[in-house]
C-alpha cells in the first residue's frame, strides 16, 4: 500500500507537469498566431482607420475582449485621444471622452506607471480613495490594460474590460496581452509609415498634373504665332473641303512638312471596337501603305495607352521595351526590319477621348526631333484631330449611342487594370522586403541565420527570460580540421563543405531550435525549449554523430567532426554576451581536449567533459 500511495503522488505530480507544459504549449501558440496576424496586418492594412478594428479582431481571438479600446498620449503635450472604442456598456462613449477624463482614469493611471493593470472592484475603490484615479463611465467588473511602448516611452494604453462578474483575466491573459501590446507598437509604426508614404505619392502626383498643366500653357506661347495661325486656318479648311479622303490626308502632311521635317509621316485610327488600327495615310521610305493591323503593342498603341505626346529614341525604346510597354516584333512589323532612330508621336483627342495617333520619324540619325517639335506636334494634332472627327461626324452621330456604352466599359476596365497594377506593385514591393530582410539576416553562404540576426534573437530570449524563467542553452560548435582541409583543397571545397554541415546540423536539431553561422567555421545552435538539461547534451550528442560521418564532395572523402561547447543559462547571467564567452570558452576546451566531444561549462568549474 505504501508503495501504492508513492506511484499515486508520483503521477498526480507527473500529470500536473503535463497540464502545465500544456498550457505552455497553448500559450506560446497564442502568441505565435497573434504575433504572425499582427505581423500580416502591418503589411496589408492600408490606413489605421482599418487597423484597429483588425487589432480587436486579434485580441478577441485570444482574449476576451468583447469591450476594448486603445489610447494614445502626446508625448509633448500629454494630450489623450481615444484611437479605437468598442464597448458594450458605452457604446457611444467614445465620442465624449476627453483627454482630461482619460488622463484622470485608469488609462492615464496605466500610462503614469508604466506598467499593466489588472482591476477589479476593490482595486478600483483602492485607487479611487487613493486619488490615483477618478470615476468615469460603467466600472467593468475586471479591468486590463498594458501600456504602448516607443523604447523606453509610454505613447498609449491598449485596453480589454468585461462586465460578466463570472469570468477573469489570469495572469497568462496579461503576459499574451503584452506581448500583442508590444508588437502592435511595431504594426502601428509601419501602417502609419504607409500612410505617410501614400500620402507623399499623391502630393507629387497633383504636382505632375500642375506641371503639365504649365507646360502646356508655355507650349502655346512659345510657338510662333503667325505661323501656327496660318497652319491653323488651312487645317480648318481642310476640314470644310469637298477634296476626298487621300486629297485631304495628303494636304495635312503639307501642312506638317511647313511646320516640321515630316517625310515619314503617318496616321492611324483606332477601329470601333478599339482592336484594330487603321491607317488612312501612310508615307514612308522603307515600307509599302499599310492597312489595317490588330492592335498590339508597338510605338503607336503606346502613344494612345497613355494619352501623351512622346518622343522615343533608341534608348527610350529598348527601356519600353524592357519594360513590356512595347514589343519589337510590334514595333518593326511595318518598317520591314528598318528601325526608327527617332520617332514623335501624339495622340488624336476629341472630347478628351483618344481616337488615333498622328506620327513622323527619321532612319539612320537623318533627323533627330527634339523638344520644340514635339511641342508643335502636340498642339497642332488637337487641331487636326478636330478636322478629321468633322470629317467622321455623320457615322459617329449614327454611332453615338454605342461609343458612350463603350466609354463606360472602357472606364472600368481602366479602373481594374489600375487597381491590378497597385495590387501588383504592392506585392513586388513586399516581395523586395522581405527579400532584402532575408539576406540582411542570413548568411549568403549556407542560407542560415548570420550573427546579426542569431544575436537579436539571443538577446529577445534573455528579455523573454527576465519576465518569465525557462530552461535555455547554447551550444558553440567548431568544425574539426575544416583549415586543414580549406588549405589542401581550396575555398570552393571548403563553401561545400560548411553547407554540408549546415544541412547536417539542420537535420538532427528540433524545429524550434536556432542554427546559425557566425562566421568561418563557427556555428552555434540556441535551444528555447528545454525542460531538462539532457536535452541539449542529447541535441550535442547527435551533432557529433552526425559530423563523425565522412563528407563526399567532388569525388573527395572527407574527414572531420565537430568540437562543442555548452554553456546553460541561468537568472544569474546579466548579458547574453556573458553566456556566448561561456559556451565559447567550454568549445576551445572541447577542442582541446581530443576534439570530437562536447564540454559543458560550469559556473563552479568552468568546462567540464560531460
Amino acid at each position: 500500500m505504501p508503495n501504492d500511495s508513492k506511484e499515486l503522488q508520483h503521477a498526480q505530480r507527473r500529470s500536473r507537469r503535463q497540464r502545465l507544459l500544456l498550457e505552455r504549449y497553448r500559450q506560446a501558440f497564442a502568441v505565435q498566431s497573434a504575433l504572425l496576424r499582427l505581423a500580416d496586418l502591418a503589411s496589408s492594412v492600408p490606413s489605421m482607420r482599418d487597423f484597429y478594428p483588425a487589432v480587436h479582431e486579434v485580441v478577441n481571438q485570444h482574449l476576451h475582449a468583447v469591450n476594448f479600446y486603445v489610447a494614445s498620449v502626446d508625448l509633448t503635450t500629454e494630450r489623450y485621444r481615444v484611437e479605437y472604442f468598442a464597448d458594450e456598456k458605452d457604446g457611444e462613449f467614445s465620442e465624449s471622452i476627453s483627454s482630461d477624463l482619460l488622463s484622470g482614469g485608469l488609462t492615464g493611471y496605466v500610462v503614469r506607471t508604466g506598467k499593466p493593470l489588472l482591476c477589479g472592484p476593490q482595486e478600483y475603490e483602492q485607487l479611487a480613495n487613493a486619488g490615483e484615479i477618478g470615476r468615469h463611465g460603467t466600472m467593468s467588473h475586471e479591468w486590463m490594460g498594458v501600456p504602448l511602448r516607443r523604447a523606453d516611452r509610454v505613447i498609449g494604453v491598449m485596453v480589454v474590460q468585461t462586465y460578466d462578474a463570472g469570468f477573469h483575466y489570469t495572469e497568462p491573459d496579461q503576459q499574451l496581452f503584452e506581448q500583442i501590446a508590444e508588437h502592435t507598437v511595431i504594426a502601428i509604426d509601419r501602417v502609419r509609415q504607409r500612410e505617410l508614404l501614400e500620402a507623399t505619392v499623391q502630393q507629387r502626383t497633383a504636382a505632375l498634373q500642375d506641371t503639365n498643366e504649365s507646360l502646356q500653357r508655355e507650349i502655346r506661347d512659345r510657338i510662333e504665332a503667325q505661323e501656327l495661325q496660318v497652319a491653323l486656318y488651312r487645317i480648318s479648311e481642310l476640314a470644310a473641303d469637298s477634296a476626298d479622303t487621300s486629297e485631304f490626308y495628303e494636304a495635312i502632311q503639307g501642312v506638317l512638312g511647313g511646320l516640321m521635317h515630316s517625310e515619314n509621316c503617318y496616321i492611324a485610327l483606332l477601329s470601333e471596337d478599339r482592336t484594330l488600327l487603321t491607317f488612312p495615310f501612310y508615307r514612308d521610305q522603307y515600307s509599302l501603305p499599310a492597312f489595317t493591323k490588330p492592335l498590339g503593342r508597338g510605338l503607336s498603341e503606346y502613344v494612345i495607352r497613355t494619352g501623351e505626346t512622346t518622343l522615343i529614341d533608341e534608348d527610350r525604346a529598348e527601356v519600353l521595351t524592357e519594360l513590356g510597354e512595347i514589343r519589337a516584333s510590334d514595333y518593326n512589323s511595318l518598317l520591314k526590319g528598318h528601325q526608327a532612330t527617332s520617332w514623335l508621336g501624339s495622340p488624336l483627342i476629341v472630347e478628351n477621348e483618344v481616337m488615333g495617333v498622328i506620327v513622323v520619324q527619321s532612319y539612320d540619325g537623318y533627323y533627330v526631333y527634339g523638344q520644340r517639335e514635339k511641342e508643335i506636334l502636340h498642339f497642332v494634332s488637337q487641331h487636326i484631330a478636330v478636322a478629321i472627327q468633322r470629317r467622321l461626324a455623320a457615322e459617329q452621330q449614327r454611332l453615338h449611342h454605342d461609343e458612350l456604352e463603350r466609354r463606360i466599359v472602357e472606364s472600368t476596365q481602366e479602373l481594374r487594370e489600375m487597381n491590378a497594377s497597385l495590387m501588383r506593385e504592392v506585392e513586388q514591393r513586399k516581395k523586395a522586403e522581405e527579400r532584402l530582410y532575408f539576406e540582411a539576416n542570413h548568411d549568403a553562404l549556407t542560407g542560415l541565420a548570420n550573427r546579426q540576426n542569431f544575436l537579436q534573437q539571443l538577446t529577445q530570449q534573455f528579455a523573454m527570460r527576465r519576465r518569465k524563467k525557462a530552461g535555455m542553452a547554447l551550444l558553440f560548435l567548431d568544425i574539426d580540421r575544416f583549415k586543414e582541409i580549406n588549405d589542401t583543397h581550396g575555398h570552393h571545397i571548403g563553401d561545400d563543405l560548411l553547407c554540408e554541415v549546415s544541412s547536417r546540423l539542420l537535420a538532427v536539431v528540433r524545429d524550434h531550435d536556432v542554427v546559425a553561422r557566425l562566421g568561418g567555421d563557427e556555428f552555434v545552435v540556441l535551444l528555447t525549449v528545454l525542460d531538462d538539461d539532457i536535452v541539449a547534451e542529447e541535441v550535442a550528442q547527435r551533432i557529433i554523430v552526425a559530423m563523425s560521418d565522412p563528407v563526399r564532395i567532388k569525388g573527395l572523402v572527407l574527414n572531420t567532426g565537430a568540437s562543442i561547447g555548452i554553456a546553460y543559462w541561468h537568472a544569474g547571467y546579466k548579458t547574453s554576451e556573458d553566456l556566448m564567452k561561456n559556451a565559447d570558452a567550454a568549445m576551445y576546451q572541447a577542442k582541446g581536449s581530443g576534439r570530437g566531444c562536447y564540454l559543458v561549462y560550469r559556473e563552479d568549474v568552468g568546462p567540464s567533459k560531460e
